[in-house]
């Protein structure tokens, strides 16, 4: 399939809400909307699903139609491009990761409780954290990759500590929006159990309780980068 016809279809069934939930399009809508016949619009979606840029399952009696990962990667990471292009200086300052709730050691509440990380993040971040991280699990290697890309760029620094225990590693904070409207931070830990393919966030508010999250569901999160 041609890239600009595949991601033309991607951006049209974000466009009909298919980005979160699966939604009831009709192969004659669809090809209404593309200039195709129904036949064409039915190859399209097929096309797609063997690509792995859809998933197709019931609602009610209708055929409904979702985006997976790698297809919102496909047009996320296009959008971030063009963003880029347009305006490179907003391009520069966001990264957006899509990832799946999970719960994880449940070593988050304690650490960023101690009053060596509490402190900084009241003082650099404006805010006292809830007492947890929420995790999330990244799947697409374009989303891994931005989080390994967060590594080496410019953060809010969070120095390590030493008490009568231990001694306790520093870390790098990014601002963050979740959900579209929680503040928070995203968090680079330099000691910590878990790889690039989870990102671990921080907030003033219990995220589960205010965004509505369990174990399993996908949420959006776009880091700010620092200027």
């Amino acid at each position: 399939m041609r890239h600009d016809s595949s991601l033309r279809t991607l951006i049209e069934l974000v466009k009909l809400g298919a980005r979160r939930r699966l939604v009831p399009v009709s192969t004659s809508q669809l090809g209404k909307i593309l200039h195709l016949t129904q036949q064409g619009a039915s190859v399209r979606l097929l096309e797609l699903e063997r690509e792995g840029m859809i998933e197709r399952g019931r609602v009610g009696r209708r055929l409904g139609v979702r985006l997976t990962s790698r297809g919102y990667d496909r047009v996320s990471s296009v959008y971030a491009e063009l963003r880029g292009v347009m305006n490179p200086r907003e391009g520069a300052e966001d990264l957006l990761f899509t990832g799946q709730v999970f719960s994880g050691l449940r070593e988050g509440g304690y650490y960023v409780s101690l009053s060596g990380y509490r402190r900084q993040f009241e003082n650099l971040l404006g805010f006292v954290p809830f007492p947890g991280t929420l995790n999330l699990r990244l799947t697409s290697p374009a989303q891994i990759d931005q989080k390994r890309l967060l590594r080496s760029m410019n953060g809010v620094f969070i120095e390590g500590f030493e008490d009568s225990a231990r001694s306790y590693g520093p870390a790098k904070c990014f601002r963050a929006t979740m959900g579209d409207r929680q503040r928070g931070a995203a968090l680079v830990i330099e000691r910590t159990h878990y790889d690039d393919t989870v990102l671990e966030l921080i907030s003033p508010a219990n995220l589960r309780r205010e965004l509505k999250l369990k174990d399993g569901d996908e949420l959006s999160v776009t880091v700010h980068l620092e200027r």
